[in-house]
């Protein structure tokens, strides 16, 4: 069995697998097996039929299997997809697991510019607190359907730091997103038993800098230390950042205050 946990990636909200597809392979060249399932919110079907209930749904069943199968596993969680992770694996630590008798089960969470918040508190909680509500409608395209889209997902994403080639491509693979699922409260906090680690971006447009504040504002009042670190990075740090961002993966797979196992 390979030393290095199973990543399994969730996306954030308009995305798709399709935009971490390079960061995807560049973790696989450095030895990791990687899941990044589809989340339900963003099929872009209409009517929007996907939750954050749903998308937690879809990622707890792919986890479970992943551990029950006794594998370790790193949450990578990007955006909106912190919301999902951290409901997700609640309960599914290694010590947790162990005490039920079961092997295998997630051994860090690994956040980027992601949604770290309490059971109960959702994305858009964040959004309000930060006083960003209406800046966000004025900023969405609302359809009859109740599927949004950004008016400009090349600067909210990118903060205008990457090359036009490369937003091109990322914004092919963007589809629409219930913004009710912002809203919807979240189910479970992993965060307060897993070990993590939280992935500052400075020039993120879509996760701003006063959310993640108030983000880490929140963990530190509930009496969880987590490790931080700082790039001076936009909200596509997997893309622009690439390379360092496997290195953070790897320095979570590693992380010593991760458990082993007992197999």
């Amino acid at each position: 069995m390979s030393s290095l946990p199973t990543v399994v990636l969730v996306h954030g909200a308009w995305h798709t697998p399709a935009n971490y597809q390079t960061y995807v392979d560049a973790l696989k060249k450095r030895g990791f097996q990687v899941h990044c399932p589809q989340l339900p919110t963003c099929t872009g079907i209409p009517p929007p039929t996907g939750s954050l209930v749903e998308d937690i749904a879809c990622v707890k069943s792919l986890v479970t299997s992943l551990v029950d199968d006794g594998q370790r596993v790193l949450m990578i969680l990007h955006s909106y997809g912190g919301a999902v992770g951290g409901s997700a694996v609640e309960g599914l630590s290694i010590p947790e697991r162990e005490a039920a008798g079961k092997l295998g089960g997630v051994i860090h969470l690994l956040y980027l510019c992601a949604y770290m918040v309490p059971t109960g508190v959702s994305a858009g909680d964040i959004i309000r607190e930060a006083k960003f509500e209406e800046i966000l409608k004025e900023n969405l395209d609302i359809s009859p359907d109740g599927l949004t889209a950004l008016k400009d997902p090349g600067l909210a994403f990118f903060s205008g730091r990457a090359d036009q080639a490369t937003v091109e491509k990322a914004l092919k693979s963007l589809v629409r997103f219930p913004n009710q699922a912002l809203y919807d409260p979240t189910t479970g906090c992993a965060w307060k038993t897993i070990p993590a680690t939280y992935i500052r971006t400075l020039q993120d447009y879509a996760v701003p800098p006063i959310y993640q504040e108030i983000i880490l504002g929140k963990v530190k009042y509930a009496g969880i230390e987590v490790k931080v670190e700082t790039f001076d990075a936009d909200h596509s740090l997997f893309i622009t950042e690439q390379e360092e961002m496997v290195q953070a993966a790897m320095n979570a797979a590693t992380d010593e205050r991760n458990s082993a196992g007992s197999y």
